[in-house]
C-alpha cells in the first residue's frame, strides 16, 4: 500500500508542529505530527516533557569526505511528542544525558553508525539500546533486513524513500525532507512494539539483549593505531622490515585522520600506503614514481619518507612478524566446512540466519584465537563471539567436539 500524505500545519505555543495524514491499508487514519526544534528552551522544555519510556530515535547525517559521521537532524520520540532537533543550532548535551539515563532504552534500526555517532559526539553510548534489525534477524529475517521492508510486513504501511541522498547539513531543510525524517521514528515506535511482543513469544528475548549489548560494546571499543596495517589489503605479501613500515605508516594515517576529521582515504589511499611501504623510497621524486597524488606528496610526502626512514633504522627485534593468512593454514577449508555446516543445521532449528549466528568474520575470529595465539595469550584475551553468551550456547559448545 502506498502511503500518501497531505500536510496540515498548525501553530501552538511554544513550538511550530507540524502535521501529516497517513492512510494504511485498512483506510484508518494515523496522524503523524512532529516539532521543529532549534531554539535551545524548546530543547529543554521537551526533554523535561518526554514520558519515561523506550525513546525511538534516528539520525540524519552527511559522511562523505570526514571520518566521523556528521549529524544533519536528531530524530526523537517517545510515542506521545515526536521531536527533531537541529543540531546546527543545539547544544544536544541534555539529550545525551537523557540518553544515558539508567534504564533508559534507546530504539534505533540499524543501529551501527547511529551509535557511533552519539559515542562521538556525547562520549558515551545510550543506557541501552535495542535494534529493531537485530530483533527481526532472530524472528528468521535476513540480518539486514531494511526498516521500510518492516514497516510495509508488520504495520501495512509503504513508505517513500526520496529523501534518502537528501543533504541533511543544508538548511533550510524542506517539509518533504522533514516528513521522511520524522516518519522513521514515527513508525519506529509501533514496530518495535509489535517485534518485541514476537520476540518473547519466542523466546530469544534474552539471546536478542544480549546481542544488542554485544553490538554496543564493540562501538566503544577504540582501535589500536599500532594495529591498523593489519586491515591494509595484502599487507600478508610484505616482509617484516615492509611490515614495520607499514605499521607505522597505518598508525600514523590514522591518528592524522581522527585530528583531522577526514576520512583514511583522503590523508593517503590504501594502496599507496602499501606501495610505500613495499618499495621503501627515499625521495619525493620516488613518491611521484610510485604513483601518489600530487596532493598526497605536497601536504604528507615528506612525513612519509621520514616514517620510512625511522621505521628501517628501528631494532629488527621489534617489527611484526610476517602475517599468515588463515586460508594458508592446512586445517582451514574442512574446519570452516565443519562448522558452517553445524551453524546450518542450528541456525536453521532456530528459525535464525546463518550468518547473525556466525559470519565469515565471526568465524575468522575464532580461528585467529585457536590457531594464532598461544595459550597464554588465549587466557588473556576475550574468547571469541562463538564461545560467547547465546552463541555459545547454540554452537560454541559443540565446537571441540
Amino acid at each position: 500500500m502506498h502511503c500518501s500524505a497531505v500536510k496540515r500545519c498548525r501553530y501552538a505555543k511554544p513550538w511550530d508542529i507540524h502535521g501529516f495524514f497517513f492512510l494504511g491499508p485498512t483506510n484508518v487514519q494515523a496522524t503523524m505530527q512532529y516539532q521543529l526544534i532549534s531554539q535551545q528552551a524548546e530543547l529543554d522544555q521537551y526533554l523535561a516533557s518526554l514520558a519515561d519510556v523506550p525513546l525511538a530515535i534516528d539520525t540524519e547525517f552527511v559522511r562523505t569526505r570526514t571520518y566521523y559521521p556528521q549529524l544533519g537532524l536528531f530524530q526523537i520520540y517517545d510515542g506521545e511528542r515526536l521531536a527533531l532537533l537541529d543540531p546546527l543550532t543545539l547544544d544536544l548535551s541534555g539529550l545525551w544525558q537523557r540518553l544515558g539515563r539508567a534504564g533508559q532504552i534507546a530504539i534505533l534500526h540499524a543501529s551501527g553508525e547511529d551509535l557511533e555517532l552519539i559515542q562521538h559526539q556525547a562520549g558515551h553510548l545510550p543506557n541501552q539500546m535495542h535494534d529493531t534489525q537485530l530483533a527481526a534477524a532472530f524472528l528468521g529475517h535476513g540480518v539486514s533486513v531494511g526498516f521500510g521492508a518492516l514497516v510495509n510486513e508488520f504495520l501495512g504501511v509503504e513508505l517513500e524513500k526520496d529523501q534518502a541522498r537528501t543533504d541533511w547539513l543544508a538548511r533550510p531543510l524542506t517539509p518533504r525532507q522533514l516528513e521522511y525524517a520524522a516518519a522513521d521514528v514515527f513508525y519506529l515506535m509501533p514496530l518495535y512494539e509489535k517485534v518485541m511482543a514476537r520476540l518473547r513469544e519466542s523466546g530469544k528475548f534474552p539471546w536478542f539483549e544480549q546481542e544488542c549489548q554485544n553490538h554496543s560494546a564493540r562501538k566503544t571499543q577504540g582501535s589500536d593505531p599500532r594495529q591498523a596495517y593489519l586491515e591494509i589489503i595484502n599487507a600478508w605479501q610484505l616482509g617484516r622490515r615492509e611490515l614495520a613500515i607499514l605499521r607505522e605508516l597505518a598508525a600514523w594515517r590514522q591518528q592524522e585522520a581522527v585530528r583531522r576529521d577526514l576520512a583514511l582515504n583522503f590523508v593517503v589511499k590504501e594502496l599507496h600506503l602499501f606501495k610505500v611501504a613495499e618499495r621503501r623510497p627515499t625521495s619525493l621524486r620516488d613518491l611521484n614514481e610510485l604513483g601518489l597524488a600530487p596532493i598526497e606528496i605536497k601536504i604528507h610526502g615528506k612525513r612519509m619518507l621520514d616514517i620510512v626512514a625511522a621505521a628501517q633504522q628501528s631494532d629488527p627485534e621489534g617489527w611484526p612478524e610476517p602475517i599468515r593468512r588463515l586460508v594458508d593454514f592446512p586445517q582451514y577449508k574442512a574446519e570452516l566446512k565443519r562448522i558452517k555446516a553445524m551453524v546450518e543445521e542450528k541456525a536453521k532449528a532456530s528459525n535464525i540466519p546463518p550468518e547473525l549466528v556466525a559470519s565469515k568474520k565471526i568465524i575468522h575470529q575464532y580461528f585467529t584465537w585457536s590457531w594464532r595465539m598461544s595459550a597464554e595469550e588465549r587466557a588473556r584475551a576475550d574468547k571469541p563471539m562463538l564461545l560467547q553468551g547465546w552463541r555459545h550456547e547454540l554452537v560454541g559448545h559443540l565446537l571441540a567436539q
